[in-house]
């Protein structure tokens, strides 16, 4: 990771690749699912033909990321989901990994600081399960309502609090948000938190992130962290900036993730991830 330096381009072609979707191979800005350029298709392919690795991390769940994985042409390897709690070998089509958190700790004290917030929750493939009141703003696959008693009635890969925002998608984090994380408190041990834009926050099982992850897919491979190039564009992409031996930036991140990075690529509506790649393969 960058210490804010000036720093030279890596010019040594990486063994792994990591991508993000939203906001890095994909636009994020519409509300119907958007898919990879030709160049970035391109780009991956030509990465995968010189024999490199390529997989996705994502802060969305299992069935979003399988479908833009598809779409990027990768019918093997895997996809690491839900900000780390789940990830999916592509090439069986069916999870390797999963981990799970106690929701009811969490669900109660989100009520308590705000009666007003809304749930998704992950449970499985199905979608998401939710409570009435949740915006349904965004393309997903939705599995149905449940009430709040249902939400902590097992565990679960992730659990989404939302509450009304001003701030939209992809605009850092959501200030909304951010009251409504700090004054439920919930405690790192047992949860981690991440707090998104337009009002969103995600709660995963404690030591969870997109760097756990992809350092658990670099480890099938056998590839370090210093061979392994990021892609990323938002705060949750942090994590495995600072894993990875180099991290590329979009170029429209917000300030603060463009000075986490290495180098900093055109944004994802110049695809910025193709260009990059094209300078190793």
């Amino acid at each position: 990771m960058s210490d804010n330096a000036p720093s030279l381009l890596r010019e040594t072609p990486p063994k792994l690749v990591a991508l993000d979707l939203d906001g890095t191979v994909v636009d994020y800005r519409h509300h119907e699912p958007t898919r990879p350029t030709e160049a970035v298709v391109d780009a991956v392919r030509a990465v995968r033909d010189a024999g490199v690795p390529v997989a996705v991390v994502t802060g969305r769940p299992a069935w979003g990321a399988v479908r833009t994985a598809e779409d990027l042409g990768l019918d093997c390897g895997f996809a690491s989901a839900s900000h780390g709690a789940c990830e999916y070998d592509l090439s069986v089509r069916e999870f390797s990994h999963r981990e799970a958190v106690d929701a009811r700790t969490a669900v109660e004290r989100f009520v308590a600081a705000d009666e007003t917030v809304e749930f998704a929750i992950e449970w499985d493939i199905e979608g998401w399960y939710h409570t009435k009141g949740f915006k349904r703003d965004f393309h997903a696959k939705w599995a149905g309502e449940v009430t709040v008693e249902d939400l902590t009635a097992r565990p679960a890969g992730r659990l989404v609090a939302r509450v009304a925002s001003d701030s939209p998608y992809g605009a850092g984090r959501c200030p909304h948000a951010a009251r409504l994380a700090a004054g439920a408190a919930l405690e790192a041990s047992d949860y981690h938190v991440e707090v998104g834009s337009n009002g969103w926050i995600d709660v995963g099982p404690p030591g969870v992130s997109k760097a756990s992850g992809l350092a658990r897919i670099a480890d099938y491979y056998g590839v370090s962290s210093a061979d392994t190039v990021v892609f990323g564009d938002a705060h949750n992409d942090l994590t495995m900036f600072e894993w990875a031996g180099y991290a590329v930036a979009m170029g429209q991140a917000a300030p603060e993730v463009r000075a986490a990075a290495d180098e900093v690529a055109p944004s994802v509506w110049d695809d910025g991830v193709a260009r990059v790649l094209r300078r190793w393969f």
